[in-house]
């Protein structure tokens, strides 16, 4: 049996909350279960506890049989080590009852101080009379990113690139749907449609599409913002990573990956390794979900594909199972349909460095 192979970003967000758990036993069993087989001694590096409280919830664990001791190999030297891990007795254990975090408290707090910290965007949006339950909505999302967006300069270009990529949210053309309004040179009210371009969003408002290109289109498009945007033609569609369509659309992907895991380790796989298939399945159940629609299916499934691979290659796809994963990849017919999908292909057939914002999906003019 192998180590683990996560990303930096995962581990640190997984360490944090770990370290946020009250329960030192059941701390213990979440660092196994997330962060897989460990030695002792990482245990009480990652756990934050010492030596003599872990080795006794260690004994306790195997005496309960909720982990045991296995012959590990550490990929970065292949030696091999006796290591912990987590039994599906432990697994039903820590899954007993929710966790309990010493900052509930705390959460509640900050995000009471990033309403306070966003009231001069919500005050623009009621006087450009933005609805109720879309600001809500913004806010609730923008109070989730944190100290990032308030980072960032606070001022008129940046709530409008804000509410351009809400008022374009593929979740907004469904339940957030709404007649667009304007003031016409004579201050009276004229429906302008229910939706617009980034052109018409900037005559509207009366903006430079500088800025709201840059911020809207480059800038929040990012991991530190958790924001994502397909751009088809002069369309963008959006969505965040915290709101109904990113949380589904995430654990979809991880969920079938595990499933993958599963299969290739018990040797039980008798299927052709079709990354293109693993797309579309995922994309046909959100459209089932009522969450994405039939226009924008097709180009869902090109960003999808590219999250599938970034997700595959941080779970150590590419350590453990490389030759399936580059296999699917050199097989795949929709990764050059986008321009992101196709530097993907090309980076991991090549084994060169990946550098890519898997945030964005721009149609190749192809298949516009």
């Amino acid at each position: 049996m192998e180590t683990w192979n996560i990303s930096k970003k995962l581990k640190i967000e997984l360490l944090k909350k770990s370290g946020n758990i009250e329960d030192n036993s059941r701390r213990i069993l979440f660092i196994l279960r997330n962060l897989g087989p460990q030695r002792f001694t990482n245990l009480v590096k990652y756990s934050n506890l010492s030596r003599s409280t872990v080795s006794k919830y260690l004994n306790l664990h195997r005496k309960n049989k909720n982990i045991e001791q296995r012959l590990i190999t550490d990929k970065t030297t292949n030696k091999q080590y006796r290591s912990y891990v987590i039994t599906e007795k432990g697994f039903e254990k820590l899954g007993e009852t929710p966790l309990k975090l010493k900052d509930e408290v705390f959460i509640v707090n900050e995000l009471k101080e990033n309403v306070r910290k966003l009231e001069n965007l919500i005050n623009f949006y009621k006087v450009i009379n933005v609805e109720d339950p879309f600001i809500i909505h913004i806010v609730r999302i923008i109070s989730k990113i944190g100290d990032n967006f308030f980072e960032l300069q606070q001022d008129r270009d940046l709530y409008l690139s804000l509410f351009y990529i809400f008022y374009n949210s593929i979740l907004g053309q469904g339940a957030l749907a709404r007649k667009y309004w304007h003031l016409d040179e004579k201050n009276t009210q004229k429906f302008a449609g229910y939706k617009i371009d980034l052109d018409q969003f900037c005559i509207i408002h009366k903006v430079s599409k500088e800025a709201i290109n840059y911020l809207a289109r480059v800038k929040l498009i990012k991991d530190d913002f958790g924001f994502y945007l397909i751009k088809r033609e002069k369309n963008d569609f959006y969505f965040h990573e915290e709101d109904l369509l990113g949380t589904t659309t995430l654990r979809l992907i991880k969920d079938k990956l595990i499933d993958e895991i599963i299969n290739l380790q018990e040797g039980i796989y008798d299927m052709i390794y079709d990354l293109d298939i693993m797309a579309e399945e995922i994309t046909l159940q959100l459209k089932e979900m009522g969450l994405i629609w039939d226009a924008i299916q097709e180009q869902f499934q090109l960003l999808v594909l590219n999250l599938i691979i970034k997700n595959a290659i941080e779970m150590g796809f590419l350590d453990i199972e490389r030759e399936k994963l580059m296999e699917g990849v050199a097989k795949s017919k929709k990764l050059p349909l986008s321009k992101e999908g196709n530097i993907l292909q090309e980076a991991i057939l090549n084994s060169s460095k990946l550098e890519l914002n898997f945030n964005i999906l721009t149609l190749a003019t192809s298949y516009n």
